[in-house]
């Protein structure tokens, strides 16, 4: 049975492509949502067996605590992607413990890996 993944991204595009990358790993995506709210949603709705996880998003939550806010009901692993190296939201990233957390601009095969291990 194919792993089951969330993908929560605000830039519809990105999140599309990583929802490709997810199905070229041969797993089923539940979602690709924009908002923490909507990611809540679809957790309660479907539950998935990971999460993609930007870490800013718009809205009233943003990645690290919609993550935490998901992890306190499940414990599903997250993968968060971030387009920022500021140490500080990096530092409140990892408290959530993370399954790991990848730079956007990273290269795609450094994304895909990340993705795979992930999945294992």
């Amino acid at each position: 049975m194919p792993k089951r993944i969330l993908v929560v991204e605000d830039e519809q595009l990105i999140g599309l492509m990583l929802a490709e990358e997810v199905r070229d790993l041969g797993c089923e995506v539940t979602a690709v949502v924009t908002t923490g709210q909507a990611a809540m949603r679809a957790v309660h709705r479907d539950p998935p067996d990971a999460v993609l996880m930007d870490i800013s998003l718009a809205g009233m939550l943003d990645g690290i605590e919609t993550a935490r806010m998901i992890k306190a009901r499940q414990d599903i692993p997250i993968l968060f992607f971030t387009g920022y190296q500021d140490r500080q939201m990096l530092d409140r990233a990892r408290s959530v413990r993370p399954a790991g957390i990848v730079d956007k601009l990273d290269s795609p095969e450094n994304i895909r890996a990340a993705i795979a291990s992930l999945l294992r």
